[in-house]
Protein backbone atom coordinates (compact mmCIF):
# COMPACT_ATOMS: atom_id res chain seq x y z
CA UNK A 1 0.00 0.00 0.00
CA UNK A 2 1.41 3.43 -1.22
CA UNK A 3 0.30 6.85 0.42
CA UNK A 4 -0.38 10.09 0.23
CA UNK A 5 2.23 13.08 1.44
CA UNK A 6 -0.96 14.82 2.78
CA UNK A 7 -3.03 12.03 4.24
CA UNK A 8 0.06 10.49 6.11
CA UNK A 9 0.54 13.95 7.71
CA UNK A 10 -3.58 14.12 8.77
CA UNK A 11 -3.04 11.02 10.76
CA UNK A 12 -4.55 8.67 8.28
CA UNK A 13 -7.08 7.75 6.31
CA UNK A 14 -10.34 8.50 9.21
CA UNK A 15 -9.17 12.03 9.15
CA UNK A 16 -9.41 12.38 5.68
CA UNK A 17 -12.48 11.08 4.16
CA UNK A 18 -14.88 13.28 2.84
CA UNK A 19 -12.70 16.43 2.75
CA UNK A 20 -12.48 18.34 0.28
CA UNK A 21 -9.39 20.38 1.01
CA UNK A 22 -9.14 24.16 -0.20
CA UNK A 23 -11.78 23.47 -2.88
CA UNK A 24 -14.67 24.21 -0.43
CA UNK A 25 -14.13 27.69 -0.32
CA UNK A 26 -13.86 29.29 -4.11
CA UNK A 27 -13.62 33.06 -3.94
CA UNK A 28 -15.67 34.28 -7.73
CA UNK A 29 -16.93 30.48 -8.38
CA UNK A 30 -18.93 30.10 -11.79
CA UNK A 31 -22.59 29.92 -11.70
CA UNK A 32 -23.56 26.37 -11.35
CA UNK A 33 -27.37 26.48 -10.41
CA UNK A 34 -28.17 23.91 -13.79
CA UNK A 35 -27.42 20.83 -14.37
CA UNK A 36 -24.33 20.28 -16.85
CA UNK A 37 -24.90 19.48 -20.09
CA UNK A 38 -22.55 16.60 -20.17
CA UNK A 39 -20.34 14.68 -17.64
CA UNK A 40 -17.33 11.98 -17.92
CA UNK A 41 -15.11 10.59 -15.78
CA UNK A 42 -11.17 9.97 -16.57
CA UNK A 43 -9.28 7.60 -15.24
CA UNK A 44 -6.13 6.30 -17.01
CA UNK A 45 -4.09 3.22 -15.95
CA UNK A 46 -6.80 1.25 -14.53
CA UNK A 47 -5.83 -1.48 -14.12
CA UNK A 48 -2.55 -1.76 -15.25
CA UNK A 49 -2.78 -5.23 -14.23
CA UNK A 50 -4.12 -8.26 -15.78
CA UNK A 51 -7.54 -8.96 -13.72
CA UNK A 52 -10.13 -11.99 -14.76
CA UNK A 53 -11.41 -15.36 -13.55
CA UNK A 54 -8.87 -17.75 -15.04
CA UNK A 55 -11.08 -20.82 -13.57
CA UNK A 56 -13.35 -21.38 -16.44
CA UNK A 57 -10.54 -21.48 -19.09
CA UNK A 58 -9.95 -25.43 -20.39
CA UNK A 59 -6.06 -24.40 -19.79
CA UNK A 60 -6.77 -24.23 -16.00
CA UNK A 61 -4.25 -25.69 -13.90
CA UNK A 62 -5.62 -25.16 -10.34
CA UNK A 63 -2.56 -22.27 -9.71
CA UNK A 64 -2.79 -18.77 -8.84
CA UNK A 65 -5.58 -17.13 -10.54
CA UNK A 66 -6.18 -12.89 -12.12
CA UNK A 67 -9.03 -12.49 -9.72
CA UNK A 68 -10.34 -12.97 -6.39
CA UNK A 69 -13.18 -12.19 -4.01
CA UNK A 70 -10.83 -9.29 -2.48
CA UNK A 71 -9.92 -7.67 -5.94
CA UNK A 72 -13.76 -7.99 -6.53
CA UNK A 73 -14.57 -5.91 -3.52
CA UNK A 74 -12.22 -3.74 -4.53
CA UNK A 75 -13.49 -2.98 -7.67
CA UNK A 76 -17.22 -2.91 -6.84
CA UNK A 77 -16.07 0.27 -4.14
CA UNK A 78 -14.01 2.00 -6.70
CA UNK A 79 -16.55 1.54 -9.79
CA UNK A 80 -19.65 2.23 -7.12
CA UNK A 81 -18.05 5.76 -6.63
CA UNK A 82 -17.88 6.69 -10.33
CA UNK A 83 -21.26 5.59 -10.79
CA UNK A 84 -22.11 7.41 -8.14
CA UNK A 85 -21.47 10.64 -10.58
CA UNK A 86 -23.41 9.47 -13.10
CA UNK A 87 -21.18 9.85 -15.96
CA UNK A 88 -22.41 10.11 -19.52
CA UNK A 89 -19.06 8.76 -20.69
CA UNK A 90 -16.14 6.71 -19.18
CA UNK A 91 -12.50 7.74 -20.61
CA UNK A 92 -9.40 5.45 -19.60
CA UNK A 93 -6.20 6.60 -21.15
CA UNK A 94 -4.57 3.34 -21.99
CA UNK A 95 -2.85 0.72 -19.78
CA UNK A 96 -5.87 -1.32 -18.81
CA UNK A 97 -4.02 -4.41 -18.66
CA UNK A 98 -0.32 -5.66 -17.74
CA UNK A 99 0.04 -6.86 -20.94
CA UNK A 100 2.73 -8.97 -21.54
CA UNK A 101 1.13 -12.12 -23.01
CA UNK A 102 4.45 -12.60 -24.78
CA UNK A 103 6.17 -14.08 -21.57
CA UNK A 104 5.36 -17.23 -19.51
CA UNK A 105 7.41 -17.26 -16.52
CA UNK A 106 6.01 -19.94 -14.52
CA UNK A 107 5.86 -22.16 -17.77
CA UNK A 108 2.02 -22.96 -17.29
CA UNK A 109 0.74 -22.16 -21.13
CA UNK A 110 -2.78 -20.89 -19.59
CA UNK A 111 -2.70 -18.84 -23.26
CA UNK A 112 -0.39 -21.24 -25.12
CA UNK A 113 3.57 -21.67 -25.54
CA UNK A 114 5.07 -18.60 -26.18
CA UNK A 115 8.56 -17.98 -27.29
CA UNK A 116 10.81 -14.64 -27.20
CA UNK A 117 12.15 -15.24 -30.83
CA UNK A 118 11.79 -13.45 -34.10
CA UNK A 119 11.14 -16.68 -36.15
CA UNK A 120 8.19 -16.83 -37.31
CA UNK A 121 7.21 -20.28 -35.47
CA UNK A 122 8.02 -17.87 -32.30
CA UNK A 123 6.03 -15.12 -33.09
CA UNK A 124 3.20 -17.01 -34.13
CA UNK A 125 2.97 -18.63 -30.83
CA UNK A 126 2.97 -15.17 -29.68
CA UNK A 127 0.44 -13.91 -31.36
CA UNK A 128 -2.13 -16.97 -30.32
CA UNK A 129 -1.49 -16.25 -26.40
CA UNK A 130 -2.14 -12.65 -27.17
CA UNK A 131 -5.06 -13.38 -29.13
CA UNK A 132 -6.48 -15.69 -26.09
CA UNK A 133 -5.22 -13.38 -23.19
CA UNK A 134 -6.16 -10.09 -24.78
CA UNK A 135 -10.30 -12.42 -25.39
CA UNK A 136 -9.71 -13.23 -21.41
CA UNK A 137 -8.84 -9.65 -19.76
CA UNK A 138 -10.38 -7.24 -21.99
CA UNK A 139 -13.49 -9.25 -21.98
CA UNK A 140 -13.85 -8.86 -18.28
CA UNK A 141 -12.50 -5.13 -18.36
CA UNK A 142 -15.90 -4.47 -20.31
CA UNK A 143 -17.64 -5.92 -18.35
CA UNK A 144 -16.91 -4.53 -15.34
CA UNK A 145 -18.41 -1.48 -16.97
CA UNK A 146 -21.14 -2.67 -18.63
CA UNK A 147 -22.07 -4.31 -15.70
CA UNK A 148 -22.94 -0.63 -13.92
CA UNK A 149 -23.82 1.22 -17.10
CA UNK A 150 -20.41 3.20 -17.72
CA UNK A 151 -20.30 4.02 -21.34
CA UNK A 152 -16.11 3.33 -21.80
CA UNK A 153 -13.75 4.81 -24.11
CA UNK A 154 -10.72 3.62 -24.09
CA UNK A 155 -7.55 4.54 -25.58
CA UNK A 156 -4.28 2.48 -26.29
CA UNK A 157 -1.43 2.48 -23.73
CA UNK A 158 2.24 0.71 -23.64
CA UNK A 159 0.97 -2.82 -21.67
CA UNK A 160 -1.40 -2.81 -24.67
CA UNK A 161 1.22 -3.41 -26.68
CA UNK A 162 3.49 -5.46 -24.67
CA UNK A 163 4.92 -2.91 -22.17
CA UNK A 164 7.85 -1.03 -22.52
CA UNK A 165 11.27 -1.57 -21.40
CA UNK A 166 14.37 0.44 -19.75
CA UNK A 167 15.94 2.79 -22.30
CA UNK A 168 16.02 5.45 -24.14
CA UNK A 169 12.38 6.97 -24.73
CA UNK A 170 12.16 5.89 -28.51
CA UNK A 171 13.67 2.85 -28.14
CA UNK A 172 11.57 0.92 -25.61
CA UNK A 173 10.76 -1.31 -28.49
CA UNK A 174 13.38 -2.00 -30.27
CA UNK A 175 13.83 -3.88 -33.71
CA UNK A 176 17.10 -5.64 -32.49
CA UNK A 177 15.61 -8.65 -31.52
CA UNK A 178 17.17 -8.36 -27.72
CA UNK A 179 16.53 -6.67 -25.15
CA UNK A 180 19.43 -6.19 -22.13
CA UNK A 181 21.20 -9.44 -24.50
CA UNK A 182 18.32 -11.25 -23.83
CA UNK A 183 15.39 -12.25 -26.80
CA UNK A 184 12.88 -9.36 -26.74
CA UNK A 185 10.30 -9.92 -29.86
CA UNK A 186 7.66 -7.11 -28.91
CA UNK A 187 8.67 -5.37 -31.89
CA UNK A 188 7.52 -7.50 -34.35
CA UNK A 189 4.06 -7.84 -32.44
CA UNK A 190 2.74 -4.36 -31.69
CA UNK A 191 0.82 -4.50 -35.00
CA UNK A 192 -1.09 -7.19 -33.80
CA UNK A 193 -1.10 -6.85 -29.88
CA UNK A 194 -2.89 -3.07 -31.00
CA UNK A 195 -5.36 -5.36 -33.63
CA UNK A 196 -6.28 -7.38 -30.87
CA UNK A 197 -7.25 -4.00 -28.77
CA UNK A 198 -9.43 -2.98 -31.54
CA UNK A 199 -11.24 -6.26 -31.58
CA UNK A 200 -12.50 -5.45 -28.37
CA UNK A 201 -12.71 -1.92 -27.97
CA UNK A 202 -12.91 -0.20 -31.59
CA UNK A 203 -14.26 -2.89 -34.18
CA UNK A 204 -17.63 -5.11 -34.30
CA UNK A 205 -18.24 -8.96 -34.18
CA UNK A 206 -17.95 -8.49 -37.71
CA UNK A 207 -14.99 -6.35 -38.24
CA UNK A 208 -16.67 -2.62 -38.81
CA UNK A 209 -15.23 -0.26 -37.43
CA UNK A 210 -17.19 1.11 -34.08
CA UNK A 211 -16.10 5.00 -35.03
CA UNK A 212 -16.45 6.16 -38.63
CA UNK A 213 -14.35 9.85 -37.68
CA UNK A 214 -10.89 8.07 -37.28
CA UNK A 215 -7.96 8.38 -39.67
CA UNK A 216 -8.93 5.98 -42.11
CA UNK A 217 -5.92 4.97 -44.01
CA UNK A 218 -3.25 5.44 -40.77
CA UNK A 219 -1.75 2.77 -39.17
CA UNK A 220 -3.79 4.37 -36.28
CA UNK A 221 -7.24 3.64 -37.88
CA UNK A 222 -8.27 1.28 -35.45
CA UNK A 223 -6.58 2.93 -32.41
CA UNK A 224 -7.68 6.58 -32.87
CA UNK A 225 -10.97 8.17 -32.97
CA UNK A 226 -13.23 10.97 -32.76
CA UNK A 227 -16.81 11.27 -30.93
CA UNK A 228 -19.19 13.90 -30.23
CA UNK A 229 -21.00 14.64 -26.95
CA UNK A 230 -24.20 16.30 -26.28
CA UNK A 231 -23.77 19.17 -28.70
CA UNK A 232 -21.27 20.34 -26.17
CA UNK A 233 -18.01 18.05 -25.90
CA UNK A 234 -16.00 16.45 -28.63
CA UNK A 235 -13.61 13.85 -27.22
CA UNK A 236 -10.37 13.01 -30.14
CA UNK A 237 -8.69 9.41 -28.64
CA UNK A 238 -5.05 9.27 -29.86
CA UNK A 239 -2.40 6.52 -30.53
CA UNK A 240 0.33 8.03 -29.16
CA UNK A 241 2.82 4.92 -30.28
CA UNK A 242 4.17 5.45 -33.69
CA UNK A 243 6.09 2.00 -34.94
CA UNK A 244 8.86 3.06 -37.39
CA UNK A 245 11.33 0.92 -39.23
CA UNK A 246 13.50 0.51 -36.26
CA UNK A 247 11.47 1.30 -32.88
CA UNK A 248 8.38 3.12 -31.46
CA UNK A 249 8.10 6.59 -32.01
CA UNK A 250 6.28 8.28 -28.81
CA UNK A 251 3.79 11.15 -29.93
CA UNK A 252 1.44 11.56 -32.91
CA UNK A 253 2.49 11.64 -36.77
CA UNK A 254 1.91 12.04 -40.27
CA UNK A 255 -1.90 10.73 -41.77
CA UNK A 256 -2.86 10.90 -37.57
CA UNK A 257 -1.72 14.21 -36.85
CA UNK A 258 -3.12 15.67 -39.95
CA UNK A 259 -6.21 13.99 -39.05
CA UNK A 260 -6.10 15.96 -35.57
CA UNK A 261 -5.77 18.98 -36.40
CA UNK A 262 -8.92 18.73 -38.75
CA UNK A 263 -11.28 16.88 -35.81
CA UNK A 264 -10.42 20.16 -33.38
CA UNK A 265 -10.77 22.65 -35.77
CA UNK A 266 -14.36 20.87 -36.94
CA UNK A 267 -15.18 20.19 -32.64
CA UNK A 268 -14.05 24.57 -32.10
CA UNK A 269 -16.29 25.43 -35.59
CA UNK A 270 -18.81 24.11 -33.78
CA UNK A 271 -18.70 25.47 -30.54
CA UNK A 272 -17.84 22.56 -28.71
CA UNK A 273 -15.39 21.70 -25.88
CA UNK A 274 -12.57 20.05 -27.75
CA UNK A 275 -10.76 17.57 -25.08
CA UNK A 276 -7.60 14.93 -26.48
CA UNK A 277 -7.27 11.58 -25.01
CA UNK A 278 -3.45 10.11 -25.15
CA UNK A 279 -1.90 8.14 -22.82
CA UNK A 280 1.72 9.86 -22.28
CA UNK A 281 2.19 13.51 -21.60
CA UNK A 282 3.59 16.06 -23.87
CA UNK A 283 4.42 19.00 -21.01
CA UNK A 284 6.38 18.54 -18.20
CA UNK A 285 6.79 19.26 -15.26
CA UNK A 286 4.56 17.02 -13.64
CA UNK A 287 4.26 14.38 -10.73
CA UNK A 288 5.16 11.38 -11.48
CA UNK A 289 4.87 7.71 -9.03
CA UNK A 290 5.72 4.23 -9.61
CA UNK A 291 5.65 4.69 -13.61
CA UNK A 292 8.50 4.02 -16.48
CA UNK A 293 7.36 7.54 -16.95
CA UNK A 294 7.19 7.43 -20.97
CA UNK A 295 6.61 10.99 -22.61
CA UNK A 296 6.82 12.99 -25.36
CA UNK A 297 10.49 13.89 -25.44
CA UNK A 298 10.11 17.07 -27.51
CA UNK A 299 7.38 17.94 -25.05
CA UNK A 300 6.06 21.95 -26.03
CA UNK A 301 8.09 21.44 -29.27
CA UNK A 302 6.81 18.28 -30.43
CA UNK A 303 4.85 18.56 -33.23
CA UNK A 304 1.34 17.31 -31.57
CA UNK A 305 1.50 19.91 -29.00
CA UNK A 306 1.58 22.28 -31.58
CA UNK A 307 -0.90 21.22 -33.62
CA UNK A 308 -3.20 21.52 -29.90
CA UNK A 309 -2.39 25.05 -29.83
CA UNK A 310 -2.83 26.00 -33.56
CA UNK A 311 -5.78 24.38 -34.17
CA UNK A 312 -7.05 25.20 -30.35
CA UNK A 313 -7.81 22.70 -28.39
CA UNK A 314 -8.54 22.84 -24.75
CA UNK A 315 -7.69 19.96 -22.93
CA UNK A 316 -5.32 17.10 -23.60
CA UNK A 317 -5.74 14.21 -20.58
CA UNK A 318 -3.13 11.59 -20.32
CA UNK A 319 -1.70 9.04 -17.95
CA UNK A 320 1.29 7.12 -17.39
CA UNK A 321 2.67 8.82 -14.64
CA UNK A 322 0.07 7.83 -12.23
CA UNK A 323 -0.37 10.90 -10.42
CA UNK A 324 -1.67 14.64 -10.97
CA UNK A 325 -0.66 17.33 -12.09
CA UNK A 326 -2.69 20.71 -14.41
CA UNK A 327 -0.30 22.17 -17.00
CA UNK A 328 -1.36 25.38 -19.16
CA UNK A 329 2.29 26.89 -20.58
CA UNK A 330 0.36 30.42 -21.43
CA UNK A 331 -2.76 32.23 -21.86
CA UNK A 332 -5.60 30.21 -23.24
CA UNK A 333 -3.67 27.72 -24.29
CA UNK A 334 -4.56 23.75 -24.30
CA UNK A 335 -4.78 22.77 -20.54
CA UNK A 336 -2.65 19.25 -20.04
CA UNK A 337 -3.98 17.30 -17.19
CA UNK A 338 -2.15 14.31 -16.21
CA UNK A 339 -3.16 11.71 -13.89
CA UNK A 340 -4.48 7.74 -13.15
CA UNK A 341 -2.95 5.38 -10.84
CA UNK A 342 -2.04 1.91 -10.50
CA UNK A 343 -4.48 0.61 -8.67
CA UNK A 344 -2.65 -1.96 -6.84
CA UNK A 345 -1.50 1.01 -4.72
CA UNK A 346 -4.02 3.33 -5.10
CA UNK A 347 -7.50 5.01 -6.99
CA UNK A 348 -8.17 7.94 -8.36
CA UNK A 349 -10.38 9.48 -11.42
CA UNK A 350 -11.21 13.17 -12.66
CA UNK A 351 -15.19 13.91 -12.52
CA UNK A 352 -15.64 16.38 -15.57
CA UNK A 353 -18.66 18.64 -15.98
CA UNK A 354 -19.42 20.83 -19.20
CA UNK A 355 -21.69 23.51 -19.98
CA UNK A 356 -23.25 24.87 -23.06
CA UNK A 357 -21.49 27.79 -23.88
CA UNK A 358 -17.85 26.62 -23.06
CA UNK A 359 -18.13 25.94 -19.22
CA UNK A 360 -16.44 22.99 -17.53
CA UNK A 361 -15.71 22.16 -13.50
CA UNK A 362 -13.06 19.39 -12.78
CA UNK A 363 -12.88 17.80 -9.85
CA UNK A 364 -9.82 15.45 -9.13
CA UNK A 365 -10.95 12.32 -6.48
CA UNK A 366 -8.71 9.72 -4.68
CA UNK A 367 -9.72 7.35 -2.59
CA UNK A 368 -7.46 5.95 -0.19
CA UNK A 369 -6.10 2.44 0.11
CA UNK A 370 -6.90 1.08 3.37
CA UNK A 371 -4.66 -2.28 3.02
CA UNK A 372 -2.46 -3.97 0.56
CA UNK A 373 -1.22 -7.50 1.55
CA UNK A 374 2.20 -8.63 1.69
CA UNK A 375 1.55 -11.90 -0.56
CA UNK A 376 1.52 -11.37 -4.06
CA UNK A 377 -1.58 -13.26 -5.34
CA UNK A 378 -3.10 -11.80 -8.46
CA UNK A 379 -1.54 -13.64 -11.61
CA UNK A 380 0.16 -12.34 -14.44
CA UNK A 381 2.25 -13.92 -17.17
CA UNK A 382 5.73 -12.27 -16.32
CA UNK A 383 6.36 -13.22 -12.72
CA UNK A 384 7.84 -9.92 -12.45
CA UNK A 385 4.26 -7.86 -12.72
CA UNK A 386 2.15 -10.04 -9.73
CA UNK A 387 -0.27 -8.00 -7.90
CA UNK A 388 -0.95 -8.19 -4.33
CA UNK A 389 -3.09 -11.14 -3.17
CA UNK A 390 -5.68 -8.23 -1.67
CA UNK A 391 -6.60 -4.37 -1.23
CA UNK A 392 -8.90 -2.38 -0.31
CA UNK A 393 -10.02 1.04 -0.73
CA UNK A 394 -12.04 3.87 1.56
CA UNK A 395 -14.22 6.89 0.56
CA UNK A 396 -13.09 9.11 -1.97
CA UNK A 397 -11.63 12.74 -0.99
CA UNK A 398 -11.37 15.70 -3.51
CA UNK A 399 -7.96 16.56 -3.92
CA UNK A 400 -8.16 19.05 -6.55
CA UNK A 401 -10.58 21.44 -8.54
CA UNK A 402 -10.69 23.48 -11.42
CA UNK A 403 -13.25 25.93 -13.07
CA UNK A 404 -12.29 26.87 -16.86
CA UNK A 405 -14.18 28.89 -19.33
CA UNK A 406 -13.52 29.37 -22.92
CA UNK A 407 -9.93 28.91 -22.59
CA UNK A 408 -9.45 30.30 -19.52
CA UNK A 409 -8.63 28.79 -15.71
CA UNK A 410 -11.52 31.03 -13.38
CA UNK A 411 -10.05 29.01 -10.18
CA UNK A 412 -7.53 26.05 -9.45
CA UNK A 413 -6.63 23.97 -6.28
CA UNK A 414 -4.57 21.51 -4.81
CA UNK A 415 -3.29 18.85 -7.18
CA UNK A 416 -4.92 20.81 -10.29
CA UNK A 417 -3.43 24.07 -8.90
CA UNK A 418 0.11 25.35 -9.99
CA UNK A 419 2.33 22.42 -8.96
CA UNK A 420 5.89 23.73 -7.94
CA UNK A 421 8.18 20.53 -8.18
CA UNK A 422 10.78 22.26 -5.19
CA UNK A 423 7.70 22.31 -3.03
CA UNK A 424 5.09 19.98 -3.50
CA UNK A 425 2.91 18.77 -0.33
CA UNK A 426 0.52 16.76 -2.69
CA UNK A 427 2.82 14.16 -4.73
CA UNK A 428 1.99 10.29 -4.03
CA UNK A 429 5.07 9.24 -1.96
CA UNK A 430 6.50 5.54 -0.34
CA UNK A 431 5.72 4.92 3.19
CA UNK A 432 7.99 4.37 5.81
CA UNK A 433 10.38 1.44 5.57
CA UNK A 434 8.94 -1.39 6.71
CA UNK A 435 5.43 -0.84 6.29
CA UNK A 436 4.83 -3.56 3.93
CA UNK A 437 6.98 -6.00 4.90
CA UNK A 438 8.55 -8.20 2.23
CA UNK A 439 7.07 -9.08 -0.66
CA UNK A 440 5.89 -13.02 -1.25
CA UNK A 441 3.45 -14.96 -3.44
CA UNK A 442 0.55 -15.97 -1.77
CA UNK A 443 0.05 -19.84 -1.32
CA UNK A 444 -1.31 -22.15 -3.57
CA UNK A 445 -4.78 -22.86 -3.20
CA UNK A 446 -5.38 -26.19 -0.81
CA UNK A 447 -1.66 -25.94 0.46
CA UNK A 448 -0.88 -24.50 4.03
CA UNK A 449 -1.62 -21.19 4.88
CA UNK A 450 -4.13 -20.60 1.96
Amino acid sequence: MWTRRGLLASGGVAAVVGTTGTALSLAGAVDLSGPPDFTFVSMPDFFNADVADLRGLPTWDGGMNSWNQWWQLATDTCLTAVAAHRPDAVLVAGDQVEGRWNIDSDGRQIFGQVSQGTDEVSLAMCRSAITRAGQVYYSHYKKVFADRDLPLYPAIGDHEILDDRSGPLDRRWSSSGTHKGRPDNRYYLVDHAKSVWADHFTRTSSGSPVHRRRPVGSQQELTAYSVDFAGVMTLITVDVFHRTGNGVRLGVFGPQLEWLEKEVKRAKRKGRVAVVQGHIPALGPYRVFASGNLHMPEGERSAFWQVLERAGADFYLCGEVHDATAIQPGARKPVQISHGCTYRHGFSYLVGRVWKGGRVELEYHEMPQVSQSEELGIWATDAAKLAPNRISYSLPVVRGRMEWEDGTILNRTEKLGVFDPANDPYAYQKPPTGLLGRARKAPRPGTPGS
